[in-house]
């Protein structure tokens, strides 16, 4: 088995922020020359308008496959089909293999209802009675079956995270997939790792054998409306109001990741800065979320 490399990143929001085009061509211009095996972005992208069907094009110029994680905001106004039409998923999850690796997408955008589980669609759970979100039961057992395969190793992308405890955050019922993980690991196989977005955060946690990683937003840090600020044009301002409830990444953040023919892995994060507010000075600390909110991607060296 050769080494396997790939790059991920999670949370562009290109239609929130104003920068979203730069982050994207600095995100390419600095993994095309990585010997890359494909990347993978891990949802709430872009909105799927005839405005950013650009973005693919510009996507082919990392050279290599490009996959895609649907996120919770990627149907706040549009339907599951269109935003998968958009992003060129033909299933909302699904696999795919390199040597003996399998690499899992889910789709952890669900909401378990006292009438069964329905897909999460432009907000349309009720927080104090609902799960949310959820992997529904059809698609744990495909994971199953999906573990149970000839592959020798794993790494699992979902949007919400497999291990956030904090608040409603993580995946509803992970630990019930937790569990699944940690059985396959008593075998002669390996769940590597488990990545997911969506927090906005950084976090780096290994539970049994397996390393769970909340990879940081490209973009920013959500405070929300009691913390707005304008520290950009009134033009920008006006052409992006959620701007005034962010605090913008200097840069687009990003991860590579390599998978080696023994198993072990290694994550290269990054380190910027705040762009022109900080959380700080917002009077928020360094944690939101359950997550180290500074402006990082940790990196991880694994040993089996």
């Amino acid at each position: 088995m050769k080494n396997i490399t790939f790059a991920v990143f999670s949370d562009l929001h290109y239609d929130h922020i104003h920068d979203g085009y730069s982050r994207l061509q600095n995100f390419i211009d600095g993994v095309k020359n990585e010997n890359l095996d494909f990347v993978i972005q891990l949802g709430d992208f872009a909105y799927p308008i005839d405005e950013n069907s650009f973005i693919h094009e510009k996507m082919r110029e990392t050279g290599v496959p490009f996959y895609s994680v649907l996120g919770n905001h990627d149907t706040d106004a549009y339907s599951r089909d269109t935003v998968m039409r958009f992003l060129g998923m033909k299933s909302n999850y699904y696999s795919f293999s390199i040597g003996n690796v399998r690499f899992i997408v889910l789709d952890s955008c669900f909401i378990n209802t006292e009438n069964g589980c329905i897909p999460y669609l432009k907000r349309n759970y009720d927080k104090i009675n609902d799960k949310y979100p959820y992997i529904p039961n059809d698609e744990i057992e495909w994971l199953k079956n999906e573990l149970n395969s000839d592959s020798q190793h794993f790494v699992i992308f979902s949007h919400h995270s497999l291990e956030n405890d904090f608040q409603k955050r993580g995946i509803f019922n992970r630990l019930e997939i937790q569990e699944i993980i940690n059985e396959i690991n008593e075998t002669d196989k390996r769940v590597l790792l488990c990545m997911n977005g969506h927090d906005h955060g950084d976090h780096v946690e290994k539970i049994g054998k397996t390393y769970y990683y909340s990879l940081n937003a490209m973009s920013y840090i959500w405070v929300g409306p009691q913390y707005e600020h304008f520290d950009y044009s009134k033009e920008i301002h006006a052409k992006y109001p959620f701007l005034k409830d962010l605090v913008l990444y200097k840069d687009g953040l990003y991860a590579l990741v390599t998978i080696f023919e023994d198993g072990n892995f290694e994550i290269k994060g990054m380190e910027s800065a705040y762009d022109n507010v900080s959380p700080q000075s917002l009077g928020i600390g360094d944690r939101w979320n359950g997550r180290n909110i500074n402006p990082l991607v940790s990196s991880v060296v694994s040993k089996c």
